[in-house]
């Protein structure tokens, strides 16, 4: 059940996600609730990685990037995908610890990102996830 719960989360911020990169970015509202939107669906992959590398007893990683090497060890992701979770993190902790230096073209570019990040998600929904 859990698992199903990540999934609708991330879709939802997603959607959310992308209906604000169309709107203007350098509006004070608009930039602060797509970096919260973008923050959330990143949290929400990465939970959606703790729950497949706990379920399938995969390691032990110490770090969010650790949690996606796992997987494209194991034949979750492809190395294109791996690049994508790592640089998402990135803006991610950019989001979480310097807020402020996020640039509006970066808020785009993770929700460029987040788009790419769904047929990750779909192969969890349908069968668990291997490519």
């Amino acid at each position: 059940m859990r698992l199903a719960e990540y999934i609708l989360r991330f879709e939802r911020h997603l959607k959310s996600a992308v209906n604000l990169k169309s709107k203007d970015v350098k509006d004070y509202f608009i930039y602060n609730t797509l970096a919260m939107e973008c923050f959330q669906a990143v949290n929400t992959l990465i939970d959606i990685a703790q729950f497949m590398v706990a379920k399938k007893k995969l390691g032990f990683p110490s770090t969010y990037r650790e949690l996606f090497e796992i997987l494209e060890d194991e034949g979750y992701i492809t190395e294109g995908e791996l690049k994508t979770f790592k640089r998402l993190i990135f803006l991610r902790n950019l989001i979480a610890h310097e807020y402020y230096r996020i640039s509006e073209s970066e808020l785009l570019e993770m929700v460029n990102l987040l788009e790419k990040c769904s047929d990750f998600v779909t192969r969890v929904k349908v069968g668990g996830g291997k490519i």
